[in-house]
């Protein structure tokens, strides 16, 4: 399976003539997919049943005039979009007939009753979208070996001309597989190509992973790894905390010192309040969940495990926490479906496995299969045994899942092998999966 990465690069943009010849081109190129978004929806019977590119030559023969073709449907085109370049056009044709087909697909759905709720409103074909050019590599865009400097191909003064840009950035994907059409894009006043590159994952092993690493995702740590092989032998563990744990405390304290001003004479939130704040709590922890993803998967192939192991806890929520209390703001932020997803697609990426186990159990029950523990009341990062053994409860856990994890892979050692980083969710037996069960298999 085929996966995609691409690399970010700011443009310097050194005066004010490529700022306005940028701004535009990337104008000019969204009046042109608006415009051919009405001609595709006003002919879908014969566009919508086109293949691919087959699309492109039916558009074409509606707005494109040439010397075989002189006269056209819809002149307009070639008048208000002189010299435009084929290869963008294109591109532009492929980007509105993909807009109208999804419009198509979710309003045929809508008819058909597929809807969240019976009030639900039809869809509406959005013309003007906020869409960005592909640059046809070669034709529209040039980018260096270095990918220090690009040409580009602009309108400038009423005709397209190529103009060099300097590029900012680190390079992480180029190089490693076969480049793709590079995308021109914009965030407020900075503009930015992105370098995508398509190449295939190593395979992972087959048979039964001998290594596997084990992730518990929690609150308090941000995720407590181990080590375990199929004898139940654990031979690596750890703890990664949350470098941003200051700043989001502050943020946080912030919205509730000022939700507590506005609401203190029985006002309620506005729409929208401290949207500020809550953007950059979001964008700390999709950081945060793309640094501690990496450092997993970096621990898995530095002990030569086969497989991640994690638990599933997909539309889990939390029951712990009253309102308006800060543990309620923490089970409200805590992004364990981001580092999963990220974890997931790294770990396809190295090559490894990937599979979510069973949750139920696995901070419950002791992993020497002495029965279930007792969290304690003031840390409740710890717990008690049955025999009275303490010891702490997120490595306890991390035991379970990988034990788990090792019992699935097992039971699928007859089967066909799952695809690599495809997230599975299997039940365990009426006695609980611990890491005493591998002791007793290998026994």
């Amino acid at each position: 399976m085929a996966i995609i990465r691409s690399d970010t690069l700011t443009l310097q943009v050194a005066s004010a003539e490529q700022q306005a010849a940028l701004a535009d081109t990337l104008a000019l190129y969204r009046r042109l997919v608006r415009d051919l978004m009405t001609v595709a929806y006003t002919h879908w019977p014969a566009v919508g049943v086109c293949d691919g590119n087959e699309a492109v030559k039916v558009l074409e023969g509606l707005i494109h005039p040439t010397r075989k073709r002189p006269s056209v449907r819809y002149a307009y085109f070639s008048r208000r979009y002189y010299k435009f370049p084929s290869y963008l056009r294109r591109v532009a044709i492929m980007d509105a007939v993909g807009q109208v087909r999804s419009f198509v697909t979710r309003f045929d759905a809508w008819r058909r009753g597929e809807r969240k709720h019976p009030h639900a409103k039809p869809p509406r074909l959005t013309a003007s979208t906020r869409t960005f050019p592909s640059l046809y590599g070669g034709q529209c865009a040039k980018v260096n070996a270095d990918a220090t400097h690009a040409f580009i191909k602009v309108r400038q003064r009423n005709d397209w001309l190529w103009m060099s840009f300097r590029l900012k950035g680190q390079c992480r994907f180029r190089g490693k597989g076969q480049a793709k059409s590079p995308l021109l894009t914009v965030n407020g006043r900075q503009w930015k190509l992105s370098l995508p590159e398509q190449f295939d994952p190593p395979k992972p092993a087959k048979g039964a992973p001998d290594w596997v690493l084990a992730v518990d995702v929690g609150i308090n740590t941000a995720a407590t790894w181990a080590v375990v092989d199929v004898q139940g032998t654990v031979h690596a563990r750890g703890f990664l905390h949350r470098s941003d744990k200051d700043r989001e405390h502050r943020h946080m304290q912030r919205i509730r010192l000022k939700a507590r001003k506005q609401t203190r004479h029985g006002a309620r939130l506005p729409r929208g309040f401290c949207g500020r704040d809550h953007d950059r709590l979001t964008r700390l922890a999709d950081n945060e969940a793309h640094q501690i993803s990496r450092r997993l998967v970096n621990l898995a192939l530095e002990h030569d495990c086969q497989a991640a192991v994690v638990e599933n806890l997909k539309g889990w929520r939390p029951k712990g926490g009253r309102k308006r209390t800060p543990m309620k703001a923490r089970f409200h932020r805590w992004f364990h479906r981001q580092l999963v997803t990220r974890l997931d697609r790294k770990a396809v990426e190295a090559g490894l496995r990937f599979v979510a186990v069973y949750a139920r159990g696995t901070s419950s029950q002791a992993f020497d299969g002495s029965g279930p523990v007792k969290r304690d009341s003031k840390s409740y990062s710890r717990c008690t045994f049955s025999s009275g053994k303490r010891y702490h409860a997120d490595l306890n856990a991390a035991y379970n899942i990988a034990a788990r994890g090792h019992v699935y892979y097992q039971g699928c050692r007859r089967k066909a092998a799952p695809r690599a980083g495809a997230q599975k969710s299997t039940g365990t037996p009426r006695t609980p999966v611990t890491l005493s069960t591998l002791w007793q298999q290998s026994a």
